[in-house]
């Protein structure tokens, strides 16, 4: 368990700890080297015979470490404790052997616990140390028992003290490497979870809804709320942790102005916030940093204080917002497009009113809705459909240009949408050709409303494309109510389009239901008036020709008289 609990940060980050373990087993293979380098410095005299030995054991201890290490998991665990554990043991031997605490090789000690707590972990580095404290003492027992009896401490406590004063340096700043990186991979961690949040979704109000849990739960705020501007106001769209009113409107001045048009973090004190007075009725008398996440949004976030001290926000936070602010804007951004988007995708781009396919859309689902729904059918709450056509609209296209017949479609479109319930859909068939999809209406009030809708069309002239000429128009209206005239999207529309042919073929400017009993229309039959001279020509000669007798060419016989 120890040996985990001291490499465990090393062995969370594989991918960044590869290269610092290569080097720490680099500094044990060089380590041989080094001491035979130092050891040029001892005194001659000094029994040397098991030095080879040592220094072999080292290598082949590092080498059988190295390998064993290679497989990862609980094999490098094992590897490097065994390893650190050897070298500190044949280290003390070396040390005892050329000298004790005096020996050129007592720098080796500081040189391990060095590269255990800044290549491995600080943990490593205080766990090398504590076995070097161990070792030097060892070594000073053995070499030099005469000096503790004068003194009553033993020789190597200054051995002892620069070891620590030098690797502890070295560990210490391992552990605020370690807790810093710590802290920025948890930051970036929770600002991916954020941003995929955020980006997982096309609706406004979700991502909104996303951005203050994650940042409340992420960061550590109390509280986080996003701000948009609807005109000259400001209006909370998303909040988590705000205990003051969110339906109010907010002025767009001050610090929030600021933040906005900057684009920049603004950090608003406790008192600075009071004497705004901004914020007050949604976070009440407190500081809060604004950060612009759009050019007509901005997120609010607050920190309350412990034992009535103020909030404490520290510089990379704001940094971490501002990072944060980027990926909302594109996420805004991305959902906005989508919405443009769809709802062109279900516009008219003329008449701003539902297209074609809209419109079969939306009648499938009324339609749809009152079968799936038992009670609705018993109720008779089936829909209607209610056709209109501007009469005589080519002619008004061939007389005044066809600008002038897109203002008029603009202005009867908006006569539609202006004389139906919310919750009717208007849509532009085709053409100049108008539909109207009424739920839950029966076939006299679907009639009323066409009857409404016609007058309203009639009653008032509509401008064309020069303010000064206005013209008038009149339309003529079908009316198909399921179930009686068809109970899927194409029998109604057939039944709605026939009564709106009949409606034209009756004098136009008039309204017809389905379910009307009218009266036959004589066919008006056309001719062509050129062939109707030529056959009117060729008539008698045709007569005369199946009254003459046929007349042989060959030339007659005459017989002679007798």
């Amino acid at each position: 368990m120890r040996i985990s609990r001291t490499l465990s940060p090393l062995l969370d980050r594989p991918d960044a700890s590869a290269g610092r373990i290569a080097l720490y087993f680099a500094v044990r293979y060089a380590t041989p080297i080094v001491a035979l380098l130092a050891l040029t410095a001892l005194p001659a005299g000094r029994d040397v015979s098991r030095l080879p030995a040592l220094l072999t054991a080292q290598i082949l201890f590092t080498l059988a470490t190295h390998t064993i290490s290679t497989r990862g998991g609980k094999a490098l665990q094992v590897a490097i404790a065994v390893g650190m554990s050897a070298d500190i043991a044949i280290l003390g031997m070396l040390v005892a052997m050329t000298g004790g605490v005096s020996s050129p090789l007592m720098f080796l000690f500081t040189v391990q616990a060095l590269a255990a707590g800044i290549l491995l972990t600080s943990r490593a580095g205080i766990r090398v140390l504590s076995l070097s404290t161990l070792a030097i003492l060892v070594v000073d027992l053995s070499v030099a028992p005469s000096g503790r009896a004068n003194t009553g401490f033993p020789d190597g406590i200054a051995a002892i003290a620069a070891l620590w004063i030098l690797g502890g340096a070295g560990t210490l700043f391992s552990t605020f490497n370690e807790r810093e990186l710590s802290r920025r991979n948890a930051e970036l961690a929770t600002i991916r979870q954020v941003t995929l949040d955020i980006e997982n979704t096309l609706s406004l109000s979700q991502i909104f809804a996303d951005l203050c849990r994650g940042v409340v739960s992420g960061f550590g705020f109390d509280s986080a709320a996003v701000l948009q501007r609807e005109g000259d106001e400001l209006r909370c769209v998303g909040a988590v942790g705000v205990t003051g009113a969110t339906d109010m409107a907010i002025e767009a001045r001050g610090f929030l102005a600021r933040a906005m048009s900057s684009g920049e973090p603004v950090v608003v004190t406790g008192t600075d916030a009071n004497r705004d007075a901004t914020l007050m009725p949604l976070l009440g008398p407190r500081g809060y940093l604004a950060v612009a996440i759009a050019d007509d949004g901005v997120l609010i976030v607050t920190r309350a204080g412990r034992r009535g001290r103020a909030g404490v926000l520290r510089a990379h936070e704001i940094e971490s917002m501002g990072r944060l602010s980027h990926h909302a804007r594109l996420a805004i951004a991305n959902a906005r497009m989508h919405a443009t988007v769809s709802e062109m995708a279900r516009t008219d781009p003329l008449t701003g009113l539902a297209n074609h396919g809209e419109m079969q859309a939306r009648l499938s689902h009324e339609l749809g809705r009152v079968e799936r729904f038992a009670g609705m059918r018993n109720a008779g709450r089936y829909p209607s459909l209610i056709l209109f056509d501007i009469d005589h609209f080519k002619r008004l296209n061939d007389k005044y240009g066809h600008q002038a017949g897109d203002a008029v479609l603009r202005q009867v479109s908006e006569t539609l949408r202006t004389n139906v319930r919310s919750f009717d859909v208007v849509a532009r068939y085709g053409g100049e050709e108008f539909a109207v999809i009424l739920p839950e209406t029966g076939h006299e009030r679907a009639r009323e409303v066409a009857e409404r809708i016609r007058r309203a069309v009639s009653a008032h002239p509509l401008s064309t494309d020069d303010p000064s000429r206005m013209v008038r128009v009149t339309v003529s209206a079908g009316v198909a109510s399921a179930p009686a005239n068809g109970t899927v999207p194409a029998g109604l529309i057939k039944s709605a389009d026939a009564a709106l042919y009949h409606s034209k073929e009756s004098g136009r400017n008039r309204t017809t239901h389905a379910m009307d009993d009218p009266e036959p229309i004589a066919p008006v039959l056309t001719i062509n008036p050129t062939r109707r001279r030529r056959e009117s020509a060729e008539l008698p000669t045709r007569d005369a020709t199946r009254r003459a007798r046929a007349r042989s060419s060959r030339p007659k016989r005459r017989t002679p008289r007798a």
